[in-house]
């Protein structure tokens, strides 16, 4: 097991240096034994990084950054000036000419435009999944060549898209390792590069890997012999006999199966359980970065420089951390559980997910949770999401235009209003200096593992609920190739595991007697548990957050909702904090007062109190969301 903490340090430092390090860190973490995989990911990110290695005096060259204030327009907007109305900064998602026509041309170079003059930076974006009709229009003599297939050779299609068809055809899955339509992905990114984008946008990035994972496939005749090539690639013959393949030149995966008397429905519903499924999902999930690298790379190529990189996901499973090292940001759907009525706390899960992978989280709700707010007309939910997001360091996009999806309905679409959001994001903006170059204040690690991934989410949720301040620590393995630094887990007072195996390594590594196997909160000891208290509501969540050369900052979120007034219930509160806690950032002594930034509202001053182990303050009439400077 290896352990992955990348500590984000970039302001005041020369960009070469960054990359040097992390390079650096990189090559001399691999183990020597490492896999085939494990080369190939160091390999994508060395690409990665000494590309935007440059010469002073030339800061365009810079890798552009994603930071916590930032207000992001997942879509471009068809009203311009509601990019000024919300104080925007990027559009995330914003597209590309669908054809090389003047007219498609010129219209993208105009949305692109608009948003350079109100300041913001703009995305284009390239579908792997979703634009099956352009596929169809590129190759429509050819296109069903291209098709995933099943177990059965049967084609497959993109679920989600049911409802969707294009000149009679349904919404086939195409296969992003079959050469043509690996053409036709290059051929999305050059249009988008046709005006002077800022970043890149990758919808539905996993491709054939998601096709393997869930969906049946990936049977085609290119698959059957990428997958060939790496196990002749990275086992001897003897392993090979071991693993029942005789005849390497000849292997089909797909017969194979076919021949344990695995079916087309086996594979689909129960696939974990099929012999050599790691081996082929570890080789799909390889092509999957290196298509998302090819198509970042060749983009940067065309624009000459480097762009905000971008996937369409959240970092929500282990599955999905993969292409971290690849990309700058996440940006895409988080669910939020919207019929449950209350502001969940799965989504702080992955908030501090990304910010141990050293990465941001633009958020939006899932097409289900916005077919909900739909139905009811509940933006003052909407923004309890908002808060929350934004609190915990990632950013929450601009609910302007949202995709809502149903069994029932299919896709179709919410339109925010401006009167009901836009105040919010504007307070973002005005306090960014509250929000960016911070990380969370916290004295437990948890440390999350592929194998303990259910207990550590588990385990984060019951965490945020109890207000208890935590970072999380990623384990990496071959597919996310960094070692434990020893150094940054000594800054933590405990260290939560979720399993005995990732307890004896920490152990042996780390000599810390302060590590605890997770069960519940309840058998946790005392000195984790009041850390901060909150007296006088329940229901209040707490976001520590600090920066070693600024204040400390506590964000406390009201999620007293009551869903027939679509608005939380005001509250008066006292506020706890631990001098233990505090002391890491090596700021006891200055927490004489503090100052309460709201919605709405002008800051208020209020006095701190101390009695030698913990301070307290006190916040009347707190709703949706308070920002306290100490």
């Amino acid at each position: 097991m290896i352990i992955l903490q990348i500590k984000k340090k970039v302001k005041n430092m020369n960009i070469k240096t960054i990359i040097q390090r992390k390079a650096y860190r990189l090559h001399h973490n691999v183990d020597n034994n490492s896999s085939l995989i494990t080369i190939l990911f160091a390999t994508c990110l060395f690409g990665f990084l000494n590309g935007f290695i440059v010469q002073a005096g030339e800061p365009s060259n810079e890798r552009p950054i994603i930071q916590p204030s930032d207000v992001v327009f997942m879509y471009s907007s068809g009203t311009p000036s509601k990019y000024s109305d919300y104080h925007g900064t990027i559009v995330g998602w914003g597209g590309r000419p669908r054809s090389k026509t003047e007219q498609s041309i010129d219209g993208f170079k105009n949305r692109v435009e608009e948003a350079h003059k109100r300041g913001l930076k703009y995305c284009g974006s390239v579908d792997f999944l979703v634009d099956f009709g352009g596929f169809i229009d590129f190759r429509p003599d050819s296109f069903m060549d291209a098709v995933s297939r099943d177990l059965d050779s049967a084609p497959l299609r993109v679920p989600w898209l049911w409802d969707h068809k294009h000149e009679g055809h349904p919404a086939y899955w195409f296969c992003t390792n079959n050469p043509e339509y690996q053409v036709y992905l290059r051929n999305q990114a050059e249009r988008a590069c046709l005006a002077p984008i800022d970043g890149l946008h990758i919808d539905d990035y996993s491709g054939s890997s998601a096709s393997s994972a869930y969906n049946g496939g990936c049977f085609c005749p290119f698959c059957m012999k990428g997958f060939r090539e790496y196990l002749k690639k990275k086992y001897s013959p003897e392993e090979l006999t071991k693993m029942e393949i005789e005849q390497i030149e000849s292997f089909d995966y797909g017969k194979f199966l076919k021949s344990k008397g695995i079916t087309a429905d086996d594979y689909k519903n129960r696939h974990r359980s099929c012999p050599l499924i790691d081996e082929f999902q570890t080789f799909q999930n390889a092509r999957m970065i290196e298509r998302i690298s090819d198509v970042f790379e060749f983009a940067e190529r065309l624009r000459g420089k480097p762009l905000l990189r971008s996937i369409n996901s959240s970092a929500s499973s282990p599955r999905t951390l993969i292409p971290s090292p690849v990309i700058d940001y996440f940006c895409g759907e988080v669910p939020h559980s919207a019929e449950g009525e209350q502001t969940p706390s799965n989504p702080v899960f992955v908030y501090k997910m990304v910010e141990a992978l050293g990465r941001r989280q633009t958020a939006t709700a899932s097409g289900h949770d916005w077919a909900w707010i739909k139905a009811h007309e509940k933006p003052g939910f909407v923004r309890t999401w908002i808060a929350q997001t934004y609190a915990f360091g990632s950013v929450f996009m601009v609910p302007h235009r949202q995709w809502c999806y149903t069994k029932e309905l299919g896709t179709h679409w919410w339109n925010g209003k401006t009167e009901d959001f836009a105040y919010l994001y504007q307070f973002v903006r005005e306090r960014r200096s509250l929000l960016d170059e911070t990380t969370s204040l916290a004295n437990v690690a948890l440390v999350h593992s592929t194998e303990s991934h259910g207990t550590i989410r588990n385990a984060a949720n019951q965490l945020t609920r109890a207000n208890i301040p935590y970072s999380l620590v990623v384990a990496g393995n071959d597919e996310l190739p960094v070692k434990l630094d020893q150094r940054y887990l000594k800054d933590f007072q405990w260290i939560l595991v979720g399993n005995e195996d990732c307890e004896n390594r920490l152990r042996e590594i780390t000599g810390n007697d302060k590590i605890i196997r997770w069960k519940s909160i309840a058998d946790l000891p005392t000195a984790i548990k009041n850390q901060v208290t909150v007296e006088g509501a329940d229901r209040i969540r707490v976001s520590l957050r600090y920066n070693p050369d600024g204040p400390v900052v506590c964000h406390i979120l009201n999620q007293n909702y009551e869903l027939e007034r679509d608005d939380v219930i005001p509250a008066d509160i006292r506020i706890t904090l631990q001098k233990q806690l505090l002391n890491k950032a090596n700021q006891w002594s200055r927490y004489k007062s503090a100052t309460i930034y709201s919605p709405n509202q002008d800051p208020v001053q209020t006095s701190v109190s101390t009695d030698g182990e913990t301070i307290q303050f006190e916040l009347k009439k707190v709703g949706l969301w308070a920002i306290v400077e100490l």
